[in-house]
Parts: structure tokens; sequence; C-alpha cells
């Protein structure tokens, strides 16, 4: 199988290797190739979950409804990957205005912090105006995020190390997932696609799906 994932965090040798490991685990889980893998992602991935917007307000599933999502986990301190991804999805959505303007109108991406230390409402707030403006962030306590990344079957570790400021790492995966209007999986994209191969494949699961 072709590697489709680029890790390009800064870590130790050992570190990455355990988790070039977990991601290769949880390629397989969601990219099983036979209809009963496909039904058993479908049904594993997502659920309720109750976090802060950028205001500090209380969200749920329930306040997006009938719209699909595009969830990505990250951290606002993250050196690379999150910005990177974060700049490919504003380029998608820009692609998408264009190319289909109702089914960008449907669609919400979502940003979930995987580091509630750090990531308060008033930093995901921040962070995001540097991105596409129709990206919401969402972030929580230390059980808020537990919940929901466990439901979305996110990996996301907080490293030990420290540099000369206290600041630290987290490794994380890095897929976009893709929800319909009843908070149910419909895909996944990694965020390696190029913005043309992202905004089509986005485009044409969106369309079979009604939207």
């Amino acid at each position: 199988m072709r590697r489709r994932i680029k890790i390009s965090l800064a870590v130790s040798a050992a570190g990455l290797l355990l988790l070039a490991g977990l991601l290769a685990y949880e390629i397989a889980e969601l990219r099983g190739t036979s209809p009963s893998s496909k039904r058993n992602a479908a049904i594993n991935i997502g659920g309720p979950f109750s976090l802060l917007d950028t205001k500090g307000r209380q969200v749920s599933e329930a306040q997006f409804a009938g719209r699909p999502m595009l969830i990505f986990f990250g951290f606002t301190y993250c050196p690379d990957v999150c910005p990177t991804s974060l700049d490919l999805l504003g380029a998608v959505l820009t692609r998408l205005e264009a190319q289909a303007p109702d089914t960008y109108a449907a669609l919400q991406p979502v940003f979930i912090s995987v580091d509630p230390a750090r990531d308060t409402p008033g930093q995901m707030a921040d962070y995001l105006s540097y991105f596409h403006p129709k990206i919401i962030g969402l972030t929580g306590s230390e059980a808020q995020i537990a919940a929901v990344k466990k439901a979305y079957r996110v990996y996301a570790v907080k490293r030990l190390e420290t540099d000369a400021n206290g600041n630290y790492n987290v490794d994380h995966s890095s897929f976009f997932f893709l929800m319909d209007g009843d908070n149910r999986y419909l895909a996944h994209f990694d965020h390696g696609l190029t913005e043309a191969q992202f905004a089509d494949r986005l485009a044409a699961k969106l369309a079979a799906a009604g939207y």
C-alpha cells in the first residue's frame, strides 16, 4: 500500500516510529475495502459532542443538524501540519464556492482542538482569524476533548518534552472527516492531497449525499 500520510512534526526517532505505527493502524481501519469494514467505519466514527466555540458558548452536534461538517482536529501551537492543513482547507473552500456555491453554503468546516490546556476560546479565535472565515473553532475542557476524540477515533497525545519556553508538541492524526447532516460519517481525506484532488473528491462526496 502506497504511503499517503506525511508526518512532519519534530519528534524523536522513537516517537516517530510509534506515531507511524498508530497512524498506519488508523489508516487500515478507516480505509477498509470490504463492505463490512466500511459499514463499521460509518458506525464507529462520530457521535454527540459538547464543546465551546470561540466566544465561550456551549455548542453541540445538534446545532449543525441538516448541514454536512468537514472536521479537522489539531491545535493552535502546531508548528506545521495544522497551519498547512488549514491553508489547504481554505483553498479548497474557495474553489468549492466558485464551482458549487450551494454545496459550499451547506458545508460547515470545523477545527477542533486537541490541546484544551492552551487552546482557550480566545486563542482559537485569534488563530483562526488567519485562515478562511468559514472555518469555526471548537475547544473545551479536558473531559470534553477526550470525549470527542474518542467519538471520532482521533489519535492525539501530548509529548513530554518541552522547549526552553516550556512549550510542548502534540502528536496527532491529521485527517479531515466529512460528516453528513445527521452527523454520520461519509468520508475522510488526507491532508497530503492537492487542492484540486481534495476539492474534486469533496464535491463528489457531497453531491452523492445530496448536498
